[in-house]
């Protein structure tokens, strides 16, 4: 059996994006065992996907714990210089990585990506990189499709048929999106459509917040979920959502990678836009909306056409 080393050890979302390079490696080898090498708050995702078997932390012996397991290839989706450098010294013969910043110079195999121009999702990026991988090694290709994780139905019975819209207002900083008040409005304007039953989803940070927008949405059927530290646990909460709103966040791509019904609200500066980061569901399960203003602090749309679009392609008609 061949060892395959990953590495992708930033945010949830940048995770979630390499599944797809990941499911089509899976498929394209029999005989491959893919361990990855990613943050320790998300070393969990292996009991709910198929697509990693091993999980892999860096740590003060890192160098000698890589030399143990005897890797024949690393793949680096993303890497920091330090982590790029005990590769390098851990002997693996065929470390592959984008020709991208001063690590690069640790790996012996690379391709030109230019991720920063944006001109691509970075699933497709990363799919790429997985398909040099796999020409460079005289595989066959195969590519893959969504759903890319494993969980049961938890889907909510309430014994009629409402779309459980889940909507996840605050970003944790790492990107703006709607102010509360355009996600209530939001909410709002799509019960008169299809009278939904609301979730707001959160991380404990946010918790206290979400719970002021719910008393401010208090004319929806509208509730603020528990949250929870357990990854598992997280990704079983998404999955009973009909529909999951948010900006350019972890969470939408969690849904996105569980083949729910999603919409992303996403900055217009090039690093970040739509394009970019587009989640990995089915096309016809997804909408997308880039910032139409220069406010610096929330991202603005236009409400009536974004609601009337969620409406026409992703809500029950009642």
């Amino acid at each position: 059996m061949k060892k395959l080393l990953v590495v992708r050890n930033d945010k949830l979302g940048d995770l979630i994006l390499i599944l797809p390079a990941l499911q089509m490696l899976k498929s394209s080898i029999e005989d491959i065992e893919i361990d990855c090498l990613l943050d320790e708050k998300y070393t969990d995702i292996k009991l709910i996907t198929e697509y990693i078997d091993n999980t892999v932390l860096d740590s003060e012996g890192l160098v000698e714990t890589l030399d143990q397991r005897n890797y024949d290839f690393s793949i680096s989706f993303f890497s920091t210089f330090s982590i790029s450098q005990k590769i390098w010294r851990s002997n693996i013969k065929k470390r592959y990585a984008p020709a991208t910043k001063l690590a690069q110079f640790f790996h012996n195999k690379k391709i030109k990506q230019r991720r920063s121009l944006s001109i691509k999702p970075e699933y497709e990026y990363n799919n790429d990189l997985a398909r040099y991988f796999l020409s460079d090694n005289s595989y066959k290709i195969i590519n893959s499709n969504a759903p890319y994780l494993l969980i049961g139905n938890d889907c909510i019975n309430t014994g009629e048929r409402r779309d459980i819209v889940y909507i996840h207002p605050f970003t944790g900083g790492s990107s703006k999106t709607l102010s509360t008040d355009d996600f209530i409005e939001l909410c709002q304007k799509l019960n008169k459509i299809s009278n939904c039953r609301f979730v707001l989803h959160c991380d404990e940070s946010d918790h206290k917040k979400c719970i002021e927008l719910e008393k401010k949405a208090s004319n929806l059927d509208i509730h603020t979920i528990k949250p929870t530290r357990d990854l598992v646990q997280m990704f079983s909460n998404i999955n009973k959502c009909d529909l999951f709103i948010a900006g350019s966040t972890g969470p939408l791509h969690v849904a996105a990678a569980l083949n729910k019904k999603t919409v992303g609200f996403y900055p217009s500066k090039t690093s970040s836009t739509l394009l970019r980061w587009d989640t990995i569901n089915e096309s016809k399960k997804k909408l997308s909306f880039g910032d139409t203003s220069d406010d610096k602090k929330y991202i603005k749309v236009n409400l009536d056409e974004v609601a009337d679009l969620i409406s026409r392609n992703l809500l029950n008609e009642t």
